[in-house]
């Protein structure tokens, strides 16, 4: 299917591996141009020789999406070379895992910082442009907490969750502009925050990784940690002519773990 994306420009965050790379390289095979934005500076190189393997053009950006100038350099860079915003991929790392009681408040500002405000600000300097063309779709990655928040996720729950309302409150104002705002939770995937929040939850229970790995995986509906890939196709439809009246929307990629009605 063709999704009439050819030529349009996407921002991605967090986009030099897991699940933002994988939007990234979705996005190129539909022939839009990339900006990568990553603080791995070898892994952005190696991504974006990949991402111009699909005949697209690649700008990688050095960056740390939680710092206010450095988003700001992003749109200006992406300005600069392309003159165009249409897509914007809000993803940042995850908050760090833990119980309120285990939680500071440089925790709490830390977290702030780089997920809720980063989605504003982001939101916020590439609207100009989508305005200018009456076209754009914005996509925050979130996580299945903002639908089943869990007690050790007490960051992730309070700020994922406040960007999914940020998103609803202004998706009929952007509609007018022919802008669309949605947001994607992540159930299992195989990236380095699972492995993270693995490692963690097998040390409070005293079991090895893999241990508690297979507990996991033979607690899901389909037996198996998901492919970056169908959550990249997932963003690349949202971003699609036919998706263009999706928004405000919050869906789940979960293999079915959430028992949750909506």
């Amino acid at each position: 299917m063709d999704y009439k994306l050819k030529g349009k420009v996407a921002i991605i965050g967090g986009s030099s591996k897991g699940l933002g790379k994988a939007c990234a390289l979705s996005l190129a095979k539909e022939g839009v141009n990339i900006v990568l934005c990553a603080r791995g500076e070898e892994e952005l190189e190696e991504t974006r020789k990949k991402i111009e393997g699909y005949h697209v053009e690649a700008l990688a950006l050095k960056v740390d999406m939680s710092s206010a100038e450095d988003n700001e350099r992003i749109v200006k860079e992406t300005i600069d070379k392309f003159g165009r915003v249409d897509i914007l991929v809000n993803n940042s790392g995850g908050p760090a895992p833990g119980s309120f009681s285990e939680l500071s408040m440089e925790d709490f500002d830390e977290a702030y910082n780089s997920v809720l405000k980063y989605n504003i600000r982001m939101t916020n300097l590439c609207l100009p442009y989508m305005k200018e063309k009456h076209w754009g779709r914005i996509i925050n990655i979130t996580s299945m907490s903002v639908k089943e928040p869990s007690p050790t996720l007490v960051l992730s729950n309070v700020f994922r969750t406040a960007v999914v309302s940020f998103a609803k409150s202004i998706s009929k104002e952007l509609m007018s502009d022919g802008i669309t705002i949605n947001n994607v939770c992540p159930g299992y995937f195989r990236t380095d925050r699972i492995t993270q929040l693995m490692e963690k939850e097998a040390s409070d229970t005293n079991v090895s990784v893999q241990e508690y790995e297979q507990k996991v995986m033979s607690a899901l509906p389909h037996k198996r940690f998901m492919s970056p890939d169908e959550l990249g196709n997932m963003v690349a439809y949202l971003c699609s002519t036919q998706a263009r009246s999706i928004t405000g929307t919050t869906i789940q990629m979960d293999g079915g773990v959430n028992s949750g009605l909506l």
